[in-house]
């Protein structure tokens, strides 16, 4: 779960961001700024993940709400969000993660988290020895599911699934609880609706706009590869 602060000096625009953030199962908004200022001050006790942040504010320059975002602790992320593209290059000396430009998509939104939900993902890997089992409830029971039984998992209509070779089965877990439980047990993210089995992968197939599709042995189904995790793929398979 990515906890995020959304500061703009424009209430409609921290409405729309909010949003857009809210739509994605794995982000919380613990905190929305009309002053970087106020913000600021509340910084440590707030502890994000991620600062959503206007850079042309009457109280404060966004740059330097930034600078002082990074002295309270280097790893609060910082994604900008403004209407002028001339501000770019200043932003990403400071190490911003990302710049978006007004009026944004939902994909574009979207994309950045994805890009920030991986970096956390990755900072996860080795601190937990894992079981190689996962809980399913199954009629009023208890079942545990051995990992490497598993095909992939799918997040469709809300819902987590466990697709086997014989059954499927919905669990409580978010995607993100998925990731960190099965990330040392050679599962890679492929997609931001699926998690992929790499022992059962057949065929990486070209598909459109750099984006790929993944065959799995016992399944029919096209799991497709974005092509903001196409790299983790290829890095994986060596290709």
């Amino acid at each position: 779960m990515l906890k995020v602060v959304i500061i703009d000096d424009e209430k409609i625009a921290i409405d729309e961001l909010e949003y857009v953030l809210t739509q994605h199962e794995e982000v919380e908004v613990i905190g929305k700024y009309t002053s970087a200022k106020t913000a600021i001050d509340d910084m440590n006790e707030l502890n994000p993940d991620v600062v959503f942040l206007d850079i042309s504010m009457p109280d404060f320059n966004g740059f330097i709400a930034a600078e002082q975002i990074k002295e309270i602790s280097e790893d609060i992320n910082v994604v900008f969000v403004t209407a002028y593209d001339k501000y770019a290059t200043k932003a990403f000396e400071i190490e911003a993660k990302d710049y978006i430009l007004k009026p944004f998509s939902k994909n574009r939104i979207e994309m950045t988290l994805d890009r920030l939900l991986e970096k956390e993902n990755n900072k996860s890997i080795g601190r937990i020895k894992k079981v190689n089992k996962i809980p399913v409830k199954k009629n009023n029971s208890l079942i545990l599911i051995d990992l490497y039984k598993i095909l992939y998992f799918v997040l469709k209509d809300g819902n987590t699934y466990i697709i086997t070779k014989d059954e499927e089965y919905i669990i409580e877990e978010t995607f993100y609880q998925i990731i960190k439980r099965v990330e040392d047990f050679n599962f890679i993210r492929c997609h931001r609706n699926y998690i992929v089995n790499l022992d059962y992968v057949t065929k990486i197939l070209p598909y459109v706009n750099s984006t790929y599709l993944i065959k799995v042995k016992g399944n029919d189904e096209d799991i497709p590869v974005s092509r903001s995790y196409s790299k983790n793929v290829k890095k994986a398979f060596g290709l």
